[in-house]
């Protein structure tokens, strides 16, 4: 009994200091920016065409956010390449009230850089690669009872018809 009395106390001490120490926020600033509000977003180069999309935003250790990965070419996001700048390469602007994303580079100078390549797998790629291995074996499997089907199809025509 003392001793629950005890930590009890301990609790009710110790949550006015983890509270203070403790980093909540509850609005955005001014200088922060959302990362929904960057990915998919137009990039476009110095005379304003449209060369790309943001298709991703890496963070570093500490937080701070280092690259940038621009899909290029494709038609409807599919068979885009991406490539990889850093942040700081890129600048903002507004042009009738849309936040602008701009690389100081022609669309000819994306295609022919490397293509950038991702060490870390999310849950959206495991989960995409899962769904591409079951839907190759569900493809061998309808390919399977397929030519069963058509065996069975085969039996059933040869079979000798019955007399009356």
């Amino acid at each position: 009994m003392r001793t629950t009395f005890f930590a009890a106390a301990l609790i009710v001490l110790a949550a006015p200091a983890y509270a203070q120490t403790t980093a909540f926020l509850t609005t955005q600033s001014a200088d922060e920016w959302r990362a929904n509000n960057f990915i998919g977003k137009p990039v476009v180069n110095a005379s304003g065409e449209r060369i790309g999309d943001v298709n991703d935003l890496l963070f570093d250790k500490s937080g701070k956010l280092s690259t940038v990965i621009i899909g290029v070419g494709g038609f409807l996001g599919l068979g885009a390449k991406n490539v990889g700048m850093r942040y700081e390469t890129l600048t903002f602007s507004e042009k009738d009230g849309q936040r602008v994303i701009m690389v100081p580079l022609t669309k000819e100078a994306l295609m022919a850089a490397p293509d950038y390549v991702y060490t870390e797998k999310t849950t959206l790629d495991k989960m995409r690669e899962k769904a591409g291995e079951l839907a190759e074996k569900a493809g061998e499997k309808a390919g399977e009872l397929t030519e069963e089907a058509k065996k069975k199809i085969d039996e059933y025509r040869n079979q000798p018809k019955p007399t009356q």
